[in-house]
């Protein structure tokens, strides 16, 4: 009986433990560096919702880097370049 209790106790620890490691919280790519794909290279993105967004596709839209070169998909959907906004107080000539 002793053996069974153990073997249970046992079992109950390693399955709390493996739950406590699969709910960790994940890397979030998203606040990393964004880039995206030109064709011939990777270009930086600049800032969501204010430079770029990503349209609903399944293609991938930005990716991250690991520094040595090697790229790796962050966020779905087709790349979009937003138009620049700009201060129109800045922009008008003073007399």
């Amino acid at each position: 009986m002793k053996k069974i209790k153990w073997s249970i106790m046992a079992l109950t620890i390693v399955a709390s433990v493996s739950g406590a490691f699969a709910t960790a919280p994940q890397h979030d790519c998203r606040t990393d560096q964004q880039y995206y794909w030109t064709g011939g290279g990777f270009m930086p993105t600049g800032v969501w919702a204010v430079n770029y967004l990503c349209d609903a596709s399944s293609n991938t839209c930005t990716y991250t880097t690991d520094g040595f070169g090697h790229y790796f998909p962050c966020r779905t959907g087709d790349y979009r370049v937003l138009p620049a906004i700009t201060n129109e107080t800045t922009t008008k000539k003073k007399k």
